[in-house]
């Protein structure tokens, strides 16, 4: 008889359609993964999975194994839910967070919480993918969203803006360029919709691509080095930044506070969505900037 153990790693092969990508869910390496489909198929005497080129594809017998395997899991996430939702104090819980959204002011808002709920175990999980709360990866999902999920359950805790900024010593370097006159170096950032932003293009028509980046971090590193301009959120100004000048505002994504429909009136859950709710939309002007 199959183990909750076999039926997973079925299930995430059939879902990655690669060793490693399977092995990066489970967390462990790709040959323990090979090692462990191989003891299974030897023990089962059948193959489940097709091996090619590109990953691996799932045989009938495997896509059956998967069905079930999900059915499982399925039906464990939602007692799970249920348990969660019962629960009154105490426990785990999981928040996922990008890692920009999650500096000094969110940290203050952690450790004020925490001071509230000692005997909360909370996990902070900083990730930019959007992990799934249906699956239980997180309770409660801190998301800088145009359009967050139907399925999930939350509010908008706070609007953007963003702004154009460089280094002092850039825009005096590039004044001529700021002014219209030869080519202006942008650090651009691969989640836009061009490497130069059209918004960008717009004002400065003599923009070109300096550098382009896929983490913002490091985006705003080179920005403080006078390699570009770019254009950020107005939360992340700082040192070593000022706004470029005679540019102003513009909306960006909001933030929102999201959870598990099924989670929204568990004391746990719901008590930290309103907590955090409350400290980003008590410090608005951090997020809008000030024109």
């Amino acid at each position: 008889m199959m183990e909750w153990n076999d039926l997973r790693l079925v299930l995430e092969l059939a879902r990655a359609g690669s060793l490693s990508g399977a092995a990066r869910v489970l967390g462990v390496n790709h040959g323990t993964v090979s090692r462990q489909l191989a003891r299974l198929e030897a023990r089962a005497g059948r193959r489940f999975f097709e091996r090619l080129p590109e990953g691996v594809r799932p045989t009938g017998e495997g896509e059956a194994v998967a069905a079930r395997a999900e059915a499982m899991e399925a039906e464990a996430i939602a007692l799970d839910l249920e348990l969660a939702a019962r629960a009154e104090k105490g426990g785990v819980l999981r928040v996922t967070v990008p890692p920009l959204v999650a500096d000094a002011a969110f940290a203050e808002d952690i450790a004020l919480w925490q001071a509230d709920n000692p005997l909360v175990e909370l996990h902070i999980l900083g990730d930019n993918r959007i992990l799934d709360l249906h699956r239980r990866e997180a309770d409660v999902a801190i998301r800088v969203s145009h359009a967050p999920a139907e399925s999930l359950w939350g509010r908008k805790i706070t609007d953007q803006r963003a702004g154009l900024y460089a280094s002092k010593g850039f825009t005096t370097r590039y004044q001529a360029a700021l002014a219209g006159a030869g080519p202006l170096p942008v650090v651009g950032f691969t989640a836009w919709e061009a490497p130069v932003a059209p918004s960008i293009r717009a004002r400065f028509p003599n923009a070109t691509l300096a550098a382009l980046c896929d983490d913002m971090m490091a985006a705003v590193s080179l920005v403080k080095q006078g390699i570009g301009l770019t254009r950020m959120p107005c939360f992340m100004e700082g040192p070593g930044l000022v706004r470029v000048p005679g540019t102003g505002l513009s909306p960006y994504m909001p933030i929102w506070a999201l959870t598990h429909p099924e989670l929204r009136h568990a004391p746990l859950v719901a008590g930290f969505l309103r907590f955090i709710a409350g400290r980003f939309s008590g410090r608005r002007g951090h997020y809008m900037g000030q024109e």
